[in-house]
């Protein structure tokens, strides 16, 4: 049985590669680590999750592909189930940015033996990127994934330093306008769709917090635009 993964899952499984071992953390019904040990890119895997009942449905996903030994189930709460350098790539995907942050703050010498951390935030990429700065790591990859109206962004890190010159790489991607991904447009028009959203729920507000958010989101606005008639 091939495993077909969404665009999504694709991006993140190739940024795994060049990695033997790999942990997936939250990894819901098992689909990224089966299709990783099938296509022989890792030679074993690590499927953790927090929740009982989805792990349980990745372990009979592994089990009903025969890879019981090339893949263990871990129950748990982020990378606190792993060892330090087990898995030479950690995916973390599907979460919020700031659970992201806590999850490799609470086990910094596990996420810093890995060759490489595959990240995937649903929200508050910036503060993603702004952690990975400040704590000793180098973005080595940036890339985009569309499935239906949305724009997966997805990171990879590895041990180093880097400094983050333009302030707008926090928010639309680490050195996004010199790789002019194919999606960068859409990926623009997104986030000024969002920001144009929270200009909308504060214009007229009258409390500090408001009125700064709209400044703060017609600003980013502004930026988005310039960067868009560059490209």
């Amino acid at each position: 049985m091939s495993i077909e993964l969404s665009p999504r899952l694709k991006v993140i499984a190739a940024c795994v590669v060049g990695a033997s071992t790999m942990a997936d953390i939250g990894t819901d019904h098992g689909y990224l680590p089966v299709a990783l040990v099938e296509k022989k890119i890792v030679s074993k895997a690590i499927a953790c999750d927090i929740n009982e009942k989805p792990l349980e449905k990745a372990k009979k996903f592994i089990e009903d592909n025969n890879f019981n030994n090339s893949i263990e189930t871990r129950l748990g709460s982020g990378l606190s189930v792993l060892k330090s350098g087990e898995a030479e790539a950690i995916v973390i995907a599907g979460m919020g940015g700031f659970l992201i942050q806590e999850l490799l703050e609470a086990e910094a010498v596990i996420a810093s033996s890995a060759k490489k951390l595959i990240l995937q935030p649903m929200n508050n990429q910036s503060v993603v990127r702004r952690y990975l700065e400040t704590h000793g790591y180098k973005i080595t990859r940036e890339d985009l994934a569309r499935e239906g109206y949305r724009i997966y962004e997805i990171i990879m890190a590895e041990p180093g330093t880097m400094i983050i010159s333009n302030p707008l790489d926090y928010d639309l991607g680490y050195k996004a306008t010199e790789t002019k991904h194919p999606l960068l447009k859409e990926h623009i028009n997104r986030k000024i769709f969002l920001e144009e959203k929270i200009c909308n729920n504060t214009v007229g507000k009258t409390t500090i917090d408001a009125r700064k958010q709209f400044k703060d989101s017609q600003a980013m606005i502004q930026q988005l635009n310039e960067v868009k008639e560059c490209l």
